[in-house]
């Protein structure tokens, strides 16, 4: 990795507009009020043309659906953080490291949602 290392951003509620990270690869975090991590996951998608690399945002936009004029958490996941999220994001050269790093949170932090617990 060249240049500043990634940092954690939020929380930020995911149907409040553009999260941060949103134009990134890399992992996410849902976050309950109590700040306690309740699921990690991983948005990698390249995506095409104007929306290279933003898997973030694809990987969250598919928590949410738009009903009567605003955007709302769909997810059970989602609903449990009060559509909270953190974000890190990394730029497309180093987005390989995201799955180390969800593998790595879920193992460390075991949020409840993440059933799948590697090398636990």
């Amino acid at each position: 990795m060249g240049g500043e290392p990634p940092e954690w951003q939020g929380p930020a509620l995911v149907q409040k507009g553009p999260v941060p990270n949103y134009d990134k690869q890399g992992c996410y975090a849902f976050v309950s009020e109590d700040g306690i991590v309740t699921y990690v996951g991983l948005g990698v998608s390249r995506g095409g043309g104007i929306y290279r690399a933003r898997g973030i945002s694809a990987r969250l936009n598919t928590y949410t659906r738009y009903v009567d004029g605003d955007y709302q958490p769909v997810d059970t996941r989602l609903k449990a953080a009060s559509g909270r999220a953190c974000t890190i994001g990394f730029e497309i050269k180093d987005a390989y490291l995201a799955c180390a790093l969800e593998a790595y949170l879920i193992r460390e932090l075991k949020p409840v949602f993440n059933a799948n617990r590697p090398a636990s």
